[in-house]
């Protein structure tokens, strides 16, 4: 596709792991029309992650999450930059009509016909380079989050003083929005426990720690509360020093991968194989793949998905996350 001088992409999911499932559209739409501006409408306060990204030349926040707020900030971008090509992530809010009605070429469903065994992003790519507007070398790319050369040395510093020398870091993701998503507490002290019988330094990263403390009382080191760009920092020290990283279908792992610390991802009521971890980032565990209340074309219509009641529970959890047991956590990580 030719003559694209600007480039307006509307990502407005909701989620931090939404924005970074993103980034390998993003980037290869940047590289692949590289005399376009590139414009990139997402929520607060998400935006912060395409910060020092030196393929966009715009980021437009969004502070409201109503589809008023959303209308607003899209309609006024449209009319401001006038893109010959636009993009949306989300079908939802009315954008397709927006972005249609705006000129210039729209692509509004990155959701046709998904195969449960093709990752999100990769499909966004697969989508893109079917309606002509990325080159094929661009297919396959994994996320990748951009930091300042300031930021990576603050994130050495953050490792340096939680950490040892030489003992590499796991960092232990134990939160997620959805409870549904959380694997048992007995599960992460267990592992906490294993990996540091094995000469690693549990690092736990969480919004609410007291709700963890068996981790810190088994021995795990607490991370100091971070901006999102302090955490990509620190997993990208962590990632230098040979470190690695565990947690759910959660943003803050899909960050943590973005720049460059491998991970482990847990993953009970998602489907690994739609919804797991780029293969060259990480290894994505699947809890109990033969449940049959699991929806891949459509979580959110799962019996368990909004209360975390599970019809296979039996006390410590969801079945499924419950069902992926530490063993296979620390062989994943290679943990001798």
């Amino acid at each position: 596709m030719s003559g694209v001088r600007s480039i307006l992409i509307v990502d407005v999911m909701g989620g931090l792991g939404d924005v970074v499932l993103a980034l390998p559209a993003i980037h290869a739409l940047a590289l692949s029309h590289q005399d376009a501006a590139v414009h990139v409408v997402t929520l607060e306060p998400w935006d912060v992650l395409l910060e020092r990204d030196a393929l966009i030349d715009e980021v437009i926040p969004v502070s409201g999450r109503e589809t008023e707020d959303i209308h607003r900030a899209v309609e006024k971008a449209l009319d401001r930059i006038r893109p010959d090509l636009s993009i949306t992530t989300n079908r939802g809010h009315g954008l397709p009509r927006l972005l249609e009605a705006a000129g210039g070429v729209a692509i509004t469903n990155l959701w046709r016909s998904p195969p449960p065994d093709e990752l999100v992003d990769q499909r966004y790519l697969g989508l893109l380079a079917r309606d002509g507007v990325i080159d094929l070398q661009f297919l396959g790319q994994p996320p990748r989050v951009a930091l300042g050369s300031d930021e990576l040395a603050e994130g050495r510093e953050l490792l340096s003083a939680l950490v040892p020398d030489g003992c590499p870091a796991v960092i232990l993701v134990p939160d997620s929005g959805m409870a549904v998503k959380r694997w048992p507490q007995q599960h992460w002290v267990r592992l906490t426990t294993r990996l540091l019988a094995a000469g690693r330094a549990p690092v736990l990263v969480a919004e609410e720690p007291g709700r963890w403390s068996g981790l810190t009382d088994a021995g795990a080191l607490q991370a100091p509360r971070l901006t999102l760009r302090q955490l990509a920092a620190l997993c990208a020290a962590a990632g230098e020093a040979g470190g690695s990283c565990v947690g759910g279908d959660t943003g803050p792992v899909r960050l943590a991968t973005a720049v460059g610390l491998r991970a482990v991802g847990l993953y009970g009521p998602t489907v690994a194989s739609r919804y797991g971890l780029h293969p060259l980032l990480g290894v994505s565990l699947q809890g109990l793949p033969e449940c049959p209340e699991r929806r891949p074309a459509n979580f959110t219509e799962q019996v368990c998905w909004w209360d975390a009641q599970c019809p296979f529970a039996r006390g410590d959890g969801p079945a499924c996350m419950a069902d992926i047991s530490p063993e296979q956590v620390e062989a994943a990580l290679g943990v001798e």
